[in-house]
């Protein structure tokens, strides 16, 4: 009688086969789900900073310019108008080069939210929300002036920032969880991503961060 069944070199042959076209596939499926996480949790990230300037500025009349330092921004507006927990820790970042489309092309500056030698940030600068979302304002000033030229001016013209080529924010989109990088091509989507308060908005900072928010992939840095 003849036998229909496989036999054992056959069921090995065909269960190395589908190791290796496992091996290919899911990689690149789990980078593809890792990189839409990612890109959603950056537009809800920029959302609920959005709606606490405004909800602030409605409710209490007072827009970021009415805040002279990071502790103040943070402490009055943010942590009062986002759903919050206790954080005075950021990630530990890896810094990357981010192109700005100007010419601060570079690495951008971190310290004040991370240093591999040091993690811990001053907790007034850094806050967490309930879904787990780390935010830390590095560099921020007001000259408190209506003035079209003046840093955090009502126009929001100029951020909340001597300079609109230096990120003043950062997000982490997924808090403690890894890679905690800085996201330098819109292709690769990355966890941590520089944005830029102004008076009454906050935009993402750089090409790369611009390109994730608004669903682009050209960035060829």
């Amino acid at each position: 009688m003849k036998n229909l069944g496989f036999t054992l070199a056959e069921v090995l042959i065909t269960l190395v086969i589908i190791g290796v076209i496992a091996a290919m596939t899911v990689p690149t499926l789990m980078n593809n789900t890792n990189a839409q996480e990612y890109r959603s949790a950056l537009k809800k990230a920029i959302s609920g900073l959005n709606q606490a300037l405004t909800l602030h500025y409605a409710l209490e009349g007072s827009t970021a310019s009415d805040y002279s330092t990071a502790g103040l921004i943070v402490e009055n507006v943010f942590k009062v108008r986002m759903s919050t927990v206790d954080s005075s820790r950021f990630s530990e970042m890896q810094t990357a080069s981010v192109q700005t489309g100007g010419a601060n092309n570079g690495a951008i500056n971190a310290s004040a939210c991370s240093n591999p030698a040091n993690t811990t940030a001053a907790p007034t600068r850094v806050f967490t929300t309930a879904d787990g979302m780390k935010f830390c304002v590095t560099n921020y000033s007001s000259a408190n002036s209506d003035a079209q030229n003046s840093k955090c001016n009502s126009y929001n013209t100029v951020p909340c920032w001597s300079s609109d080529n230096t990120p003043n924010l950062f997000i982490d989109v997924n808090g403690d969880r890894k890679p905690n990088t800085v996201t330098s091509s819109a292709n690769r989507p990355k966890d941590i991503y520089p944005a830029l308060i102004y008076s009454q908005k906050v935009v993402p900072f750089g090409n790369a961060a611009q390109e994730v928010m608004f669903d682009k992939q050209v960035s060829t840095n």
